[in-house]
């Protein structure tokens, strides 16, 4: 299990550069990394049943696929999408036994569904690293309030020091 501050150095690695608004959208990381990365990362909204997990990861052949509780709240929400982004940049992906959506059988599938966790270390680092992300942009959109449209003002809000805690 890795430590806080090396989470912290995995988040600032693979989210610095994206470039996010404020205030922050989960759903804008998941595009915006996927992009970058060359594999898309489709987000789902999905009404779960009680005793079912909040968020799924699958990996598919040409994406990843984010699925998260409809009935919630638009922070637990981000919460659950950010959760199964930690999964992902921590390199979770093999930890369960459903790894590829496409040549899952039937009785995996289920067991996918109804399983709560992949294993203690796995579920503390992908939390961990939503609660760091939800922090920064939690702070930063304090600070900044919202991020300005038009490419220039994008620019001069970040010289001055708009973005100066995000990331």
């Amino acid at each position: 299990m890795r430590s806080v501050k090396a989470l912290r150095r995995l988040c600032e690695n693979e989210v610095r550069s994206l470039d996010l608004d404020l205030p922050f959208d989960a759903v804008q990381l998941c595009e915006k990394y996927g992009k970058r990365r060359g594999r898309d990362i489709l987000v789902i909204s999905q009404p779960l049943p009680v005793g079912m997990p909040n968020g799924l990861w699958l990996v598919g052949d040409d994406a990843d696929y984010f699925f998260y509780q409809a009935n919630t709240s638009r922070t637990h929400r981000d919460q659950i999408i950010i959760h199964e982004f930690g999964h992902l940049i921590a390199g979770h992906q093999n930890a369960g036994p459903s790894v590829h959506a496409e040549q899952m059988p039937a009785e995996e599938a289920d067991a996918a569904l109804h399983r709560t966790c992949y294993d203690d270390a796995n579920e503390w680092e992908a939390e961990m690293i939503a609660s760091i992300i939800l922090g920064w942009a939690s702070e930063a959109g304090a600070l900044a309030g919202r991020t300005a449209k038009h490419d220039s003002l994008r620019g001069i809000q970040r010289a001055l020091g708009g973005h100066s805690r995000w990331l």
